[in-house]
């Protein structure tokens, strides 16, 4: 009987432990609050899971907003079989072998593991236009994930007709924004039909993208797709959400970002 996967709900401490020397200094605590034998903490880029001997897996963690770049035990520094299986609120650590005594599993990543209640507003570049990777993303429906694996880094598993994700940006300066997306799409799989909503404090303007889905031959075959421009007339908080009016096959797409463009000022 294959056992169930340990979860581990985290807390945010000010705390550090057993951490290589570079870490220490900036590492934050996550605690399990059932004591199941894994304590987890992290520094700028890595999360360190410290498992007990006793502990086969898989276990479970809270989805992070982070691409994963490696897993792997840091005694051994190889490959040990570990993988990620993303779900939609949480992903599954598993391993084929590992160390006999208590070990440190180390999860690395391209920008800091940060928990989605950590997400602040995206800001804008020294450009002023808006990059919005799926690691930011925050998804909603049944299906629906991002997906932290290398190959991957996506927001994936768009089945759903309900569906969504979303971004926050916090814009300080209207104005109009060339929109594209990094797409990917099956075989078969495009022409789906889908929306990009901007929603904003003023009610009675709430601009709206309608594009079709591109095929790519491959839902990680990511292409670059302009979508249209939008203009945003307000300086303030946008919550950009993407949504299917129409799966065509058997799903929307993956997204890898999005991207928004600021075009110069109209001349006066």
């Amino acid at each position: 009987m294959k056992p169930s996967p340990r979860f581990l709900s985290f807390i945010i401490l000010l705390t550090s432990f057993a951490l290589p020397a570079a870490a220490e200094a900036q590492a934050k605590r996550f605690e399990a609050a059932d004591s199941d034998g894994v304590v987890a903490t992290r520094d700028k880029s890595t999360l360190y899971l410290q498992v007990k001997a006793n502990v086969a897996g898989p276990i479970k963690i809270p989805r992070l907003a982070a691409p994963l770049a490696s897993a792997i035990w840091q005694d051994s520094l190889k490959d040990d079989g570990v993988s990620i299986k993303p779900e939609p609120d949480h992903w599954v650590i598993s391993w084929k072998s590992r160390p006999a005594k208590d070990a440190t599993l180390m999860l690395q990543f391209g920008s800091e593991p940060l928990l989605l209640e950590e997400l602040k507003p995206i800001r804008k570049g020294a450009d002023g236009s808006f990059y919005l990777p799926a690691h930011l993303a925050t998804t909603h429906g049944e299906k629906i994930r991002y997906e932290p694996q290398p190959n991957k880094n996506t927001v994936g598993y768009w089945v759903g007709k309900q569906d969504a994700a979303r971004w926050t940006i916090k814009n300080d300066k209207p104005g109009r924004f060339n929109v594209a997306i990094l797409q990917g799409c099956g075989k078969g799989q495009g022409g789906s039909a889908a929306t990009m909503n901007f929603s904003m404090p003023v009610k009675d303007y709430q601009p709206k993208i309608d594009f079709e889905v591109v095929e790519t031959g491959h839902f990680q075959n990511f292409q670059w797709v302009h979508v249209g421009e939008v203009t945003l007339r307000n300086a303030t908080e946008v919550e950009i959400s993407v949504r299917p009016k129409q799966i065509k096959k058997a799903a929307l797409m993956d997204i890898r970002a999005i991207h928004l463009i600021r075009l110069p000022d109209a001349k006066r």
